[in-house]
């Protein structure tokens, strides 16, 4: 059962529980009644039509489904220009949004009676109306600068333990479209909802955390990403800790004991804090993490109080040690046992490119960690492919990280610094950025540097040098798309 101190529910709360965690799989989501939906918008039932799930892109409508189609407005789209009468024949039920175009027939919510409003700001009153009346567990709330994404999938994982169900946001849906649509879709036997919450600037972690309303609050890291919207890593914590700004009593803010720019995080009074770390005094502390079975895995050793557990993670990186030890420290707090935690992330998979394996056809293995980058996680990456068994050249395929101000160049250099020191092979470079920082260190016509704008171009180039038992590193920030180069090393 979920434990005494947090949740106060009896267990009969929890009648025929199963373990379960969701993606956005359309048979798991809850339906919306049609006045429910007009209810949570402030909106005007124009048009009527049958209960359905919510969607906000027409691509992922299907048939049998009753989908209602929520039109999305923003500063470069309308979504509105994508309705058509032949939406019905894709599983369109109805419409929410401002209007509709000639001839629609189905189901039509206006959200505020006003053409002209953003419906965005409608979709976050759905999502606080799915808080508020839809979803009456716990709901726990993960932020930071790096492993936001992996952490919540381990705490997901480990509440398995506690044999009820557990609902976590798809992929990194972590921002006010992403949060909104995951309490949206949170489906009506959940006991426990996990997201995450991620921000650019000043004043969104917060608004996410009022939307969300997480009764288990936690903070991971502090790092330079985003930098070019504040000015410093204390600016940057300052807005991480947005998301413990309104906790009431009763709530848990869990802290990295590591991070001092974390562990000083204020807290309201009567909130508790939850430490996790390799410092003594921890409530759930990392006492050891080393790699395993060639690299590819991670045994780790987590303590809390006298209890204390030895497990291997499957999936390569010594950097997952931590976020284990973030997600036991959830999972205890709401009554798993420490060893059960162990049991559970023995089977941790990497959420997909992410420091995920993948082998192509011609053996080079591949980790695929293209989904981002920052200066934290492009190290922890690079030690990962130092530390794997490799028969053949370790090879760094890197595109730029973005987002980081006037620092930019010199954290670019500081990275091929540190490829260096790893005794890195073969380095590849994809943008303006690494570039530029070649050019400074006068790396740009070294024999083991491969340079080119893009991750297309960078692809071809860098195939040539490849062979069947290297190892080969792709990272890089989302908008540099270095999964192309993944693409192409697979297919060899």
């Amino acid at each position: 059962m979920i434990s005494n101190y947090f949740y106060s529910k009896p267990i009969s709360f929890f009648t025929n529980p199963t373990s379960r965690t969701t993606p956005p799989n359309l048979s798991n989501s809850p339906l919306w009644t049609i006045t429910e939906i007009a209810e949570s918008v402030n909106g005007k039932i124009l048009k009527w039509g049958p209960p359905g799930i919510v969607c906000t892109d027409t691509r992922r409508l299907e048939l049998n489904k009753n989908q209602w189609f929520f039109a999305i407005t923003g500063n470069r789209f309308d979504a509105h220009d994508f309705i058509s009468p032949e939406l019905a024949d894709k599983g369109c039920v109805g419409v929410i949004g401002n209007r509709v175009c000639k001839n629609w027939d189905k189901g039509f919510v206006q959200v505020e009676g006003n053409v002209n409003v953003n419906t965005v700001n409608s979709l976050i009153n759905m999502a606080c109306y799915a808080r508020n009346n839809r979803f009456s567990g716990v709901l726990v709330g993960v932020t930071g600068s790096v492993g936001k994404t992996t952490t919540k999938s381990m705490i997901a994982l480990a509440l398995e333990g506690l044999g009820v169900n557990v609902f976590q946001s798809y992929g990194n849906w972590n921002n006010r479209i992403g949060v909104a649509l995951s309490l949206i879709g949170i489906h009506r036997d959940a006991d426990i909802a996990v997201l995450e919450m991620g921000m650019s600037g000043k004043g969104e972690i917060l608004e996410l955390a009022r939307i969300a309303r997480p009764g288990i609050r936690v903070v991971l890291n502090v790092g330079a990403s985003h930098l070019e919207s504040f000015g410093s890593l204390e600016d940057v914590a300052i807005a991480k800790g947005e998301i413990f700004q309104e906790a009431e009593p009763g709530d848990v803010c869990v802290l990295n004991a590591d991070d001092p720019l974390v562990a000083n995080l204020s807290v309201p009074p009567g909130v508790r804090k939850m430490f996790f770390g390799k410092r003594r005094g921890c409530d759930v502390r990392l006492v050891a993490a080393e790699a395993a079975n060639g690299g590819f895995g991670v045994q780790v050793v987590l303590e809390k109080e006298k209890e204390m557990v030895k497990f291997v993670i499957p999936s390569p990186g010594l950097h997952l040690a931590l976020d284990a030890c973030a997600a036991a420290a959830v999972a205890t707090l709401l009554g798993v046992s420490l060893a059960q935690v162990g049991t559970s992330l023995s089977k941790f998979a990497p959420v997909h490119m992410r420091s995920e394996l993948q082998v192509a056809r011609s053996g080079i293995t591949i980790i695929n960690d293209a989904y981002n980058a920052n200066p934290i996680s492009t190290r922890a990456a690079i030690d990962l492919l130092k530390g794997i068994a490799c028969d053949g050249k370790r090879v760094a395929i890197l595109g730029d990280m973005l987002e980081l101000g006037s620092v930019e160049i010199e954290s670019h250099q500081r990275i091929l610094s540190y490829c260096r020191e790893a005794c890195i092979d073969l380095i590849g470079l994809a943008g303006y950025r690494f570039l530029k920082a070649a050019e400074k260190m006068n790396l740009i016509k070294a024999d083991y540097i491969v340079v080119a704008e893009c991750a297309v171009i960078l692809s071809q180039k860098i195939v040539k040098r490849l062979k069947c038992n290297d190892v080969v590193l792709v990272k890089g920030s989302r908008a540099m798309q270095m999964e192309k180069v993944v693409d192409v090393i697979r297919m060899m």
